[in-house]
């Protein structure tokens, strides 16, 4: 094998170790599907903050709207992790939805906690949330 070979078959070895890279990398990332949903009318809406309680807490997802049953898969895993795998827009709405809990909705807050969170990692990592 020539040199201009061997370096042609390791810069396309080297693109596909990349290419394979990146698509592991977008893998390890929630669903950005609802990314759009508009965050701040639904903490507004006393009914679907109610609903999205309820689905969170119900055993089965029959309280839960899509985006219920999406987030819930989910919850457990994104507060023990700090959201590790969310998107930039998760990242700032899922502070933003536990200091809303937190002060709107203790009650509910620390049932979700109990639930999904239950050594309190996301809470001890963001005691600044719940002042």
């Amino acid at each position: 094998m020539s040199r201009s070979t061997a370096a042609a078959v390791a810069a396309a070895a080297a693109l596909l170790v990349a290419v394979a890279a990146r698509a592991a990398l977008a893998q390890d990332t929630y669903s950005s599907r609802f990314d759009g949903t508009d965050l701040d009318a639904i903490l507004a809406d006393e009914g679907r903050v109610d609903q999205y309680v309820r689905c969170f807490l119900a055993e089965k997802d029959d309280d839960c709207d899509e985006v219920g049953r999406r987030v819930k898969a989910v919850l457990a895993e994104a507060l023990t992790t700090d959201c590790a795998k969310c998107t930039e827009r998760q990242k700032v709405g899922l502070p933003k939805t536990v200091r809303f809990l937190a002060r709107e909705r203790p009650d509910a807050w620390q049932q979700i906690q109990g639930k999904f969170d239950p050594k309190r990692r996301y809470a001890a990592a963001h005691p600044e949330l719940s002042q």
